[in-house]
């Protein structure tokens, strides 16, 4: 009887077992003509599913392998921690791994290195190879039938792996949040793929805005060679990279490494979305010096770009907001000495709905300093030599088109809706109506509409919808925020649901970061009328009758905790949670949101408690 070809797609897997107590999945496939191949070849291919796997929208950890391994061998290795760890991926997300080992075609992940001329001649240039193609379209099919989340899809490798993340990585920032190499067995795969000088981007090919890169290298190590040069064309083209080195050698065990750069898991990658704007660093004044080409024997362990972080605030057709600032020592425990400023030039690559053209003017505001640019040839808005500190600043930026006379009539609202996190100012400003601003995470995004329209020439109501949960960094945002675009006669607040993860609030802060989150509110709006509102009940998934037996004991601890505090602020409480715990008919059945009817009783709860504040400061005695 004959065997049967494999094709592509893959179907049904090979083989299911549970391996390291998750689910393990094996597929074979063949191949698509428009990948190229000359002959027909087989492949396999892995799919680990999450720990605990939700119905839909996980993210992707994908996995290429070293020239040592092939796509098995690379996943046992993940039985042992230290044993090439950026193999392993999180509990919460899927994994993908693919091989380029049974079929030699598609060696060195279809790129090349100096030491192999025939894979020079056959692989160089800018046209993608065979296997490249099959890489993404791997990934398409997995985000396809295990329901991923497109915006979260990651990439990894290590030595020949780290050589083929760079290269197919970098090409295809449409496909990928984020990559990260562990000391990459040559750069030259990303320099052919990407244009790097001497040679340039031909006239008409569009590369899409690439992931944000982090690189792990050695000096020590012979594979690392021309890590300068990748540098270099990083800086020139303003592609966000963040590399650490030292003597190292080509080590795969992260312990052992930490013991010589302990930076380089310091960066929380997996948490880069790819719908969010995100800033390009150059010329940073803390960058270390590089040890290639001329250095090698250098004991020392360095960084680029190792301590800047942002967030994502407000990316509208109108304006476009980030958070810029530095991890500090309370955030980042380090032998490195974090510097207490750093100044770089800062560019914005993926723009979701802020779009300028090249040549137009823009205006921007970072803090006190503010100033004017134009947008350059590659179509990149650019800053230059902004000082980062460890308080978060909002960098604002806009057009700087001329506006024409005021409308009276009020302009249309930008929506915060599901993955969007930002400001939403109420229109027009100045109208002599009190002010009111509503604080929260998604939960806002359900009812703040309700309020507003319960509101509407009552006051004008702000919204900031953020993902942020007790913390220095958050308290500074909010002391940035309010600076800017205070004051308030009312705040109605909230900051809970993303807080229960364990490790995100440190023991016993809980309560002290609360209290200093209400002075930073009753320091920058000294008259403001204060309202909580406590974080509303988690249910289990799939099943609304129950509540979730992780997340909802923390949630009732940290009620408990800023009940307390606000007691003993005398601020009153809007109790979203007992409002919601006997109507859990109305949650969603995803753990943490609700139904429209949910959404309606919190925003009549909240409009009743600020007309009541309102009325309290109608009443109040004028000094």
């Amino acid at each position: 009887m004959a065997v049967s070809q494999p094709v592509w797609p893959p179907g049904e897997p090979s083989s299911s077992k549970i391996f390291n107590d998750r689910k393990t999945e094996t597929f074979r496939h063949g191949v698509r003509k428009e990948w190229g191949y000359e002959t027909p070849q087989e492949d396999s291919l892995v799919v680990i599913h999450p720990r605990n796997p939700p119905a839909k929208n996980a993210p992707l950890y994908v996995v290429l392998h070293s020239a040592g391994h092939d796509v098995f061998s690379c996943v046992d290795c993940t039985k042992t921690v230290g044993n090439h760890d950026i193999y392993r991926s999180p509990d919460d997300h899927y994994a993908l791994y693919l091989d380029c080992r049974k079929n030699r075609r598609d060696w060195w992940w279809g790129g090349m290195h100096s030491r192999d001329k025939g894979l020079k001649e056959r692989n160089s240039g800018g046209n993608t190879m065979p296997v490249e193609k099959r890489v993404i379209d791997s990934v398409r099919w997995a985000i396809k039938r295990f329901k991923i989340d497109l915006e979260r899809v990651y990439l990894s490798g290590n030595s020949m792996g780290g050589s083929g993340t760079l290269g197919i990585g970098m090409r295809h920032g449409d496909v990928f949040a984020a990559i990260k190499a562990n000391v990459p067995a040559g750069v030259e795969h990303v320099a052919e793929r990407l244009f790097f000088p001497p040679k340039e981007i031909p006239a008409g090919r569009v590369l899409p805005d690439p992931p944000i890169c982090l690189n792990y290298s050695a000096q020590n190590d012979g594979w690392s060679a021309g890590h300068g040069e990748f540098f270099e064309a990083m800086e020139k083209r303003r592609y966000a990279l963040m590399l650490y080195w030292g003597p190292f050698g080509h080590a795969n065990n992260s312990e052992r490494i930490k013991t010589v750069n302990d930076l380089i898991d310091s960066f929380d990658w997996l948490s880069v979305r790819k719908d969010e704007a995100y800033p390009v660093f150059t010329k940073a004044s803390a960058n270390n010096t590089l040890p290639w080409p001329d250095n090698l024997k250098s004991k020392e362990a360095g960084q680029v770009n190792g301590y800047f972080r942002w967030k994502s605030l407000q990316d509208t057709a109108e304006a476009l907001e980030l958070s810029l600032f530095l991890a500090t020592p309370e955030s980042l425990k380090t032998r490195f000495a974090i510097p207490e400023e750093v100044v770089a030039d800062v560019s914005l690559r993926r723009l979701q709905n802020f779009k300028l053209s090249s040549g137009e003017e823009f205006r921007w505001e970072f803090g006190k300093e503010k100033g004017e640019g134009r947008v350059d040839d590659g179509g990149l808005i650019t800053i230059p030599r902004l000082r980062v500190t460890g308080r978060p600043v909002m960098l604002r930026i806009r057009s700087g088109k001329k506006s024409g006379a005021a409308s009276q009539q009020p302009a249309a609202r930008r929506l915060v809706e599901g993955k969007g996190w930002r400001l939403d100012r109420a229109q027009p400003e100045k109208t002599g109506r009190p002010r009111v601003l509503l604080i929260g995470d998604s939960i806002l995004s359900g009812y703040r509409k309700a309020v507003i329209k319960s509101l509407e020439g009552v006051a004008d109501v702000d919204t900031w919808v953020n993902p942020h949960w007790q913390s220095e960094n958050t308290n500074a945002l909010l002391a940035d925020l309010l600076e800017k675009n205070g004051p308030y006669d009312v705040v109605h607040f909230n900051m809970g649901l993303h807080g229960w993860t364990e490790g995100r609030i440190k023991k016993g802060t809980f309560v002290p970061l609360t209290r200093a989150y209400v002075e930073v509110l009753k320091e920058n709006l000294p008259s403001a009328r204060l309202i909580w509102a406590n974080s509303t009940p988690v249910t289990r998934k799939g099943d609304t009758s129950r509540f979730d037996p992780e997340v909802n004991p923390v949630i009732l601890r940290h009620n408990m905790m800023a009940d307390e505090v606000m007691r003993d602020a005398g601020i009153p409480v809007s109790d979203f949670y007992a409002l919601l715990a006997g109507r859990r008919n109305l949650a969603k059945g995803d753990r943490f949101h609700w139904t429209g009817p949910a959404y309606s009783l919190l925003g009549k709860t909240a409009t009743s408690s600020i007309l009541s504040a309102l009325k309290a400061e109608d009443e109040r005695p004028s000094s």
